[in-house]
């Protein structure tokens, strides 16, 4: 304990003597160890505008090290500027001898742009450098989980695991990859396999935590939560994840001390505050419920989930206006989520729905900057969950919007068809065609139900160029 206060105290130390060097415009020498220590106790206090200043210092003072051209690169990444961090592994790759670490970044650029990259290939040659680094075999086992090769996935994770454990705290990458990807069965085979390994790393449970609970199997989930909590009693996010399946099991006095727990824990836990809102709305106890609600938006006054639950309970108690008036705030901080724009219609009468539906989609696309996207997503919302003839209404109402000249005809296309309207399906698959024959690719990728029309098939091939 007291080696790490004293390295800590050093490090501060060191990024204070930086700065009053870049205060004073005097040149100070420091070695390449001290740079490195002086860029991370910069980046950990978020500095980033200085740290920035010691790698561009650092690479002038050790001009043929590539160690701290590699940081910039990293530096790049984080603030987005994909294009400058491909420039510049082009320089180091011409430039200086093979490191793991370039080849670390390379990896790390592609998963970060989505560039169709042999990861494993780059990683290979990484371990080719340097067979005993944790954090290329850490990364090897994420690229095997995604191709669903789980024993050399397996055999990875568990190498970086034995020789750093700090790569637990990492796991959650992976969980976010098989939840992605669902690939729930293949979550517990690994994680099973982990714990096996590392009974006394939290992060493993938690991992098979999670993944039982996309199977919904919440028993199983909630013991391994208990073992988080006996390694570790004050993880806020075990607590909430508990009050979640307990919450799934219909036990809303267990989630409530559950949720409890985790805000005793960080008492800044709006969600948590939240969820003990919907377990006494659930218990039918209203006061209680609108209480907690107000305390998770006096921490987070934009929280949908809270708002939404308030308006839940407006309407349960047969305050109608007070339900619609909170929804349509709950709108408003969040414009563009899908789910909360379809909720609130169940807030107004069936001959009241549409013309709320238009309204809040304009108040949207007054807000997003991205149009098309927006409609994109919207198309695939309103087929996921057979909205169709509400899609139709919206459409038609904004189909001259110059952000879907060119998709519109498709949308509107589709959304005839699956509703059984043939002859008007036809009608715009037909324009849709004319104007943009080749969109036809992502019209049939809005559900694959419009294949099977023979309709559809017959216009493709009879306006094919």
């Amino acid at each position: 304990m007291e080696d790490f206060e004293a390295e800590e105290k050093e490090a501060r130390e060191l990024a204070e003597r930086f700065k009053a060097m870049v205060d004073s415009g005097t040149s100070v020498f420091f070695d390449s160890e001290e740079m490195e220590i002086i860029i991370d106790e910069l980046m950990r206090q978020m500095d980033v505008p200085m740290a920035s200043e010691a790698i561009e210092y650092a690479i002038r003072l050790y001009p043929s090290d590539s160690f701290f051209r590699i940081l910039r690169v990293k530096k790049m990444i984080l603030e987005m500027e994909f294009d400058k961090a491909e420039q510049e592994l082009e320089v180091i790759e011409s430039t200086f001898p093979p490191t793991p670490e370039l080849y670390l970044e390379k990896v790390m650029l592609a998963r970060m742009t989505g560039r169709n990259t042999d990861s494993i290939k780059l990683l290979k040659k990484a371990l080719d450098l340097d067979q005993e680094d944790p954090e290329v075999h850490f990364l090897m086992a994420y690229e095997f989980l995604k191709k669903r090769d789980i024993p050399h996935a397996l055999k990875h994770a568990v190498f970086a695991l034995q020789e750093d454990e700090v790569f637990d705290d990492q796991l959650f990458t992976f969980s976010f990859l098989l939840e992605e990807n669902q690939q729930y069965e293949d979550g517990i085979t690994f994680y099973e396999k982990l714990t096996e390994e590392f009974p006394m790393f939290p992060g493993c449970w938690f991992g098979l935590a999670l993944s039982y609970s996309w199977l919904k199997d919440y028993e199983k989930a909630i013991d391994a939560y208990q073992y988080v909590l006996s390694i570790d009693e004050n993880t806020p996010s075990a607590h909430f994840n508990m009050g979640n399946c307990y919450y799934e099991l219909s036990e809303t006095d267990k989630a409530l001390e559950h949720y409890q727990a985790a805000y005793n824990i960080d008492n800044e836990d709006f969600n948590s505050l939240c969820c003990m809102g919907d377990c006494y709305a659930a218990q039918e106890n209203y006061d209680e419920a609108l209480v907690y609600y107000r305390k998770a938006l006096s921490l987070n006054p934009t929280q949908g989930e809270a708002l939404l639950g308030m308006a839940s309970v407006f309407r349960e108690q047969g305050l109608t206006e007070d339900a619609r008036f909170t929804i349509e705030r709950a709108i408003a901080h969040d414009p563009q989520s899908f789910k909360l724009l379809f909720e609130a219609l169940s807030y107004y009468d069936e001959p009241q729905q549409m013309a709320k539906l238009q309204e809040f989609f304009t108040t949207t696309m007054q807000q997003v900057e991205n149009k098309e996207d927006f409609y994109r997503y919207f198309v695939h919302f309103c087929c996921e969950n057979e909205l169709y003839d509400y899609a139709i209404e919206v459409l038609e109402q904004h189909q001259a919007d110059p952000a879907i000249t060119f998709t519109v005809a498709y949308y509107l296309a589709a959304f005839y068809f699956l509703s059984q309207k043939i002859s008007k399906g036809c009608e715009y698959l037909s324009n849709a065609l004319l104007i943009d024959y080749d969109g036809y690719k992502e019209f049939l990728a809005i559900d694959p139900i419009l294949e099977t029309f023979n309709e559809v098939n017959e216009l493709i091939e009879l306006y094919k160029p």
